[in-house]
């Protein structure tokens, strides 16, 4: 039987300092797979600027050697929720399906999802498994997108859009996805990009970024959206550049780890962390759709915790039909081989061949104390509606 242990060191439950040091910045986290992979752990890593996924396709007892392996502690596992079989394998679809995210179904967190599925997969620490969960919460993420409709990408960067829009200028530093989704909601206002790269966000080109301190020292709101792994700026050139202003600073910073550090800040700046602006959403969640995503997808862990069940059940199922079938076609040979109107006796064996296969089911909602349970599921298995 297949088991299935998750750790989670997300927001809100686990603040920002301690993920900026469990990050693992997509530069590295393939090697991080492949390193636990050398060590003998099928494991799946996934990191956001608001989370750190790890998983496995067994119990939780092997979390401290996962842990000490990719940061050398395993005390770790004490700060993270840990969640087991059914219960795990529903998180990461929530995950997956961006209804974990700060705005519901955000279409980035499934890329990212799918990213880290790949890198697992590419160094081979997806075992059969491992790799089934994973590709059945992937197909749960595409199957909320198309339930939940169109969203927007990056919602860390359309909540930062919102913070700032009542700003006639805003400074964006980088060029990625939630670059991309802040300019996009910045429509008319005055909005420069900075950029290692030359090219073009949301119709705007972008700006050496050799002029980015020019934005920390003259902007009303910068947001930066590049994570801190490498330093952005030299301590100094940070310095002089708040040191300059005249006016209030909104700096917004959306890096994980940030790309500032709480010793830079100070004076007339005021800062806005990756926890401060995931808690700025007021879009309440779809509670209908969601409450039917989950239960799918522990139908789904059934599924895939128990097959030769499934498979029995399935066998056991088809048997009997083939038996009801077999024994009316008998009993009403006679009955068609003489009969008037032909079509008359075969209408009746079908419905009496249907009679006895829907006896039990029938049988088990109108009689058993279960069967009030049960009804919800065989009315989705029918395709009956409520009306």
């Amino acid at each position: 039987m297949l088991h299935l242990t998750s750790l989670s060191f997300a927001h809100p439950a686990v603040l920002s300092d301690l993920r900026a040091r469990l990050t693992l910045p997509e530069n590295i986290l393939y090697d991080a797979h492949g390193r636990l992979r050398s060590e003998g752990h099928q494991t799946f890593l996934m990191s956001t600027c608001l989370r750190v996924e790890i998983a496995w396709a067994a119990g939780p007892e092997p979390a401290s050697e996962v842990l000490a392996c990719l940061y050398g502690d395993e005390s770790l596992a004490g700060k993270a929720m840990v969640r087991c079989d059914e219960d795990a394998f529903v998180h990461l679809s929530r995950v997956a399906a961006g209804l974990d995210s700060p705005l519901v179904g955000e279409m980035e967190v499934l890329s990212q999802f799918r990213r880290a599925v790949s890198m697992c997969q590419e160094v081979g620490a997806a075992a059969a498994g491992l790799g089934r969960v994973l590709e059945a919460a992937v197909g749960i993420g595409r199957t909320t997108r198309r339930l939940l409709g169109e969203t927007t990408r990056g919602s860390l960067g359309v909540l930062a859009a919102g913070a700032a829009a009542t700003s006639s200028r805003v400074a964006i530093l980088g060029a990625g996805a939630m670059a991309r989704a802040a300019a996009e909601q910045l429509d008319g206002v005055d909005v420069t990009v900075f950029a290692r790269r030359s090219g073009n966000i949301a119709g705007r080109e972008t700006v050496a970024w050799d002029q980015a301190p020019d934005a920390l020292a003259t902007f009303p709101v910068v947001i930066s959206t590049v994570p801190g792994s490498i330093p952005l700026f030299t301590d100094e050139v940070v310095a002089r550049a708040f040191d300059s202003r005249n006016e209030p600073l909104l700096l917004i910073d959306l890096g994980m780890p940030p790309g500032f550090t709480s010793t830079e800040i100070g004076g007339a700046v005021r800062y806005f962390g990756v926890d401060e602006v995931a808690s700025l959403v007021k879009v309440p969640s779809p509670v209908e759709a969601e409450e039917r995503i989950v239960r799918g997808a522990a139908a789904v862990w059934r599924r895939l915790s128990a097959p030769e069940r499934v498979g029995e059940v399935i066998a056991g199922m088809m048997e009997q039909a083939e038996t009801a079938v077999s024994e009316e076609v008998q009993r009403f040979a006679n009955r068609l081989a003489g009969a008037a109107d032909p079509q008359l006796v075969l209408r009746q064996l079908a419905h009496s061949v249907a009679r006895r296969v829907l006896h039990p089911p029938i049988s088990f909602v109108s009689s058993t104390d279960r069967g009030v349970d049960a009804v919800e599921i065989l009315a989705e298995a029918f395709g009956i509606d409520d009306d």
